[in-house]
């Protein structure tokens, strides 16, 4: 079994909650959920760790979509 780092860029603490669930019902490898609650934020997580996925909720208020 494989543990997987997953960044969730979500702004809705239903939705990070959602996909939290979702990550731990997931037969076979784990998921280390670190989240983030804005772009901004996000990115700094990424410039500051290591993660193998980032999930990012487009409509973001301090973004632009893609």
């Amino acid at each position: 079994m494989q543990e997987y780092s997953v960044l969730l860029i979500e702004d809705n603490p239903g939705d990070a909650r959602l996909v939290h669930e979702m990550l731990s019902d997931a037969a076979g490898d784990s998921f280390r959920l670190h989240t983030a609650d804005c772009l901004v934020a996000g990115l700094d997580a990424l410039a500051n760790g290591k993660f193998d996925v980032a999930l990012v909720d487009l409509s973001l208020p301090d973004s632009n979509g893609l």
